[in-house]
This record gives structure tokens, C-alpha cells and sequence, in this order.
């Protein structure tokens, strides 16, 4: 049986197996739209309902929600808490961004350089670094069979950062120290599940924020109880086959939101000891998430969509995971060793374990 949260927390766990996992699954199933082959997706076809990409992305939610706020726990103050979720999210976030509109975009732009670089789109890319999202550049794989989109990971970033905001919100308001994060659970389960079809809103974003929300703060719930939770193999053994069961069912969705959290955060204390020594060189998920679709869409730009799924996934790997272990190294850890700087006493009321900040 794994070793799981609790206030005795092990020392090792394998959240940073399951973030790679994920920006690495997200790399592979957006190599489908890419070659014109979105309805081979294999995921969306085994559960109809969640394709792969959506999946992973929510794996980092879940992760994220449960880590953000034992990192919430664990500063001094609101401004110590926004400070470091600052110093992890915008310095790769800049590099990605410069990178695909002054080295990428130039290299393969359909338009004179100098229409490029005087064209307003070019410099309205970089809103991105602000959490604006904005996928074009000017004559940039417009002949690509998803065509005009440079990065189109980045649209979870400003989600990601509204969801740090809600954690503070909620630890300024005492609701996690008194764990009462069960209401904006609620509200974002009724919203999701039942509001926002009522009304009908159809806003790819909106119904991300009640989606996505609902997955992140269920694994701040898990955080803030995972002393009462029942931690057993037979539980998660059993989410699994209710998961397999309701494929392709009205009720998959219901109980994917359930059962997808529980299975995650059990992953990541599971008692698999190369696993949980896999981030001993580096957390490269990060990189990897945000540096791959403008690798994908060069290589497809290069060699033609005709390349399928398989090639493009193995060739646009190796440079994708090459920047990112450069990012850790040079950008990223430099950046993540200001956070002590910024650290201070815990927040009282919950003990947080410092291995996971």
C-alpha cells in the first residue's frame, strides 16, 4: 500500500513523473490535429467523452491544485504566495513567447521581414507573456494543416494563474484554513454540469474555468483532507473499473471528476522508486508543455503533414525536450531558487509539507 498524504508526508513521491507524463501526452495527441487526423485521437475514442489532450492538461490541474495549496500553506504572506507563483510561471513563459516571434517567426514567415516585424499581430503575439492569449503571427504556417496557430498550448496558462488567484482568495477569506473549499467545489460542479448549458453558453474559455476549476480546487480538497481520505489500492481499483464502465455513457463525465483526482494524487505517492526518483535531474514537464506545438507545427512546416502522427511526435520530441532541459537549467531553477528569498513562516491552521513546495 502506497504511502500516502498525510502529515507524514513521504519524502518521495512522483508528481514529477505524472507532470512529464502529461506535457509529453499532450505533445503526442496534438501530433493528430496537426497531421489532419483529429478523429483518430485514441483516448477520445476509448472514452468519448475526453481526448487526450484534455486529459492531460487535466492531470496538471489536479496536481496543481493539490501543490498550490500546500504552497499556499507554506508562505509567509499573500505576497510571498504571488511572488513565487510568479517567479515559475513567466521567465520559460517569455522565452516560448520571444522564441516563436523572433526566431521561428522570421525563419518562416510567408511575408516580407519587413511587413513582418511592422505588422501589429507580431508585436500583439507578445501579449502572451501578460496572460493575453494570442495563437497567430503573420504569415506563420499559414499553408499548415491547422493553419495560423503558433502555440496553441499557451491558452492554459492565464486558467492555471486565475486559479492561483482563487487559492489566495480562498486562504485570505479563511476558507482553507477552515476547509471550505467544498462551496466554490459546489458551485463550479453546478456550473459545469448543469448552469451553464441552462444558459446557454458555449465559450470554449468559460466552460474551461468551470471544468478545469472543478478538477484543480477538487485537489486542493484533497490536500486540505488527505488525512480523513481512505487511501487503499481496492478505492482506486474500483474508480478504475467505474471509469471503464461508464465509457461512452452519460454518466462518464460525473464520474471522471470524481475519480480522476483520487486516482492522480494516489499515483503520486505509490511506492514505485524509479518513478519517484525521475525528477533528480530537473522538472522539465514545464518546458516541455509550453516549447513543443511550435516545434510540431516547424516540423510539419518542414517535412509536410503527410509525416503522420508517429514521426512527428518521435522528431519533434528530441528538440522540444532538448530546450526544455535548457530552461530548466538556465532559466527556470535560477528563477525557482528566488522563491526562498520569499518564504517564510507557514500559514497557521494547516501544516503543509515543505517537500512539496
Amino acid at each position: 500500500m502506497p504511502t500516502h498524504p498525510s502529515t507524514r508526508f513521504a519524502r518521495e513521491n512522483n508528481f514529477d513523473f505524472l507532470r512529464f507524463f502529461a506535457a509529453t501526452l499532450v505533445l503526442l495527441v496534438h501530433s493528430y490535429p496537426l497531421t489532419g487526423r483529429r478523429p483518430d485521437e485514441p483516448i477520445e475514442l476509448l472514452t468519448g467523452y475526453e481526448n487526450g489532450g484534455e486529459f492531460a492538461v487535466a492531470v496538471f490541474f489536479v496536481i496543481s491544485g493539490y501543490l498550490i495549496t500546500s504552497s499556499w500553506i507554506n508562505s509567509s504572506s499573500a505576497k510571498s504566495f504571488l511572488i513565487k507563483r510568479a517567479l515559475r510561471v513567466f521567465p520559460a513563459l517569455i522565452l516560448a513567447v520571444l522564441l516563436s516571434a523572433f526566431i521561428i517567426g522570421p525563419l518562416v514567415t510567408d511575408h516580407p521581414l519587413s511587413s513582418y516585424f511592422s505588422s501589429p499581430a507580431t508585436w500583439t503575439y507578445l501579449q502572451n507573456i501578460l496572460l493575453v492569449t494570442r495563437f497567430e503571427l503573420p504569415g506563420v504556417f499559414s499553408q499548415n494543416i491547422y493553419p495560423n496557430v503558433v502555440n496553441g498550448s499557451l491558452w492554459t496558462l492565464p486558467l492555471e494563474v486565475m486559479m492561483y488567484l482563487g487559492v489566495l482568495i480562498l486562504g485570505l477569506t479563511g476558507l482553507l484554513q477552515r476547509r471550505l473549499i467544498f462551496l466554490p467545489i459546489a458551485g463550479l460542479a453546478v456550473g459545469h454540469f448543469w448552469l451553464l448549458e441552462r444558459l446557454g453558453i458555449e465559450s470554449f474559455f468559460i466552460n474551461n474555468i468551470f471544468k478545469l476549476g472543478l478538477l484543480y480546487y477538487t485537489g486542493a480538497a484533497i490536500f486540505l483532507y488527505r488525512d480523513a481520505l481512505p487511501w487503499r489500492g481496492w478505492v482506486a481499483a474500483v474508480l478504475v473499473v467505474a471509469l471503464a464502465l461508464t465509457f461512452h455513457t452519460a454518466a462518464g463525465p460525473y464520474v471522471y471528476v470524481i475519480a480522476l483526482p483520487y486516482l492522480v494524487i494516489y499515483l503520486a505517492y505509490a511506492p514505485i522508486p524509479l518513478i519517484s526518483r525521475f525528477g533528480k535531474y530537473g522538472d522539465f514537464s514545464y518546458g516541455m508543455y509550453i516549447y513543443a506545438f511550435p516545434f510540431q507545427q516547424l516540423t510539419v512546416y518542414l517535412l509536410g503533414h503527410e509525416i503522420g502522427v508517429f514521426w512527428l511526435t518521435a522528431i519533434s520530441l528530441a528538440p522540444t525536450l532538448l530546450l526544455a532541459i535548457l530552461s530548466w537549467h538556465l532559466i527556470e531553477a535560477p528563477a525557482m531558487k528566488l522563491k526562498q528569498r520569499f518564504s517564510g513562516a507557514p500559514q497557521t491552521g494547516v501544516v503543509a509539507p515543505k517537500t512539496l513546495v
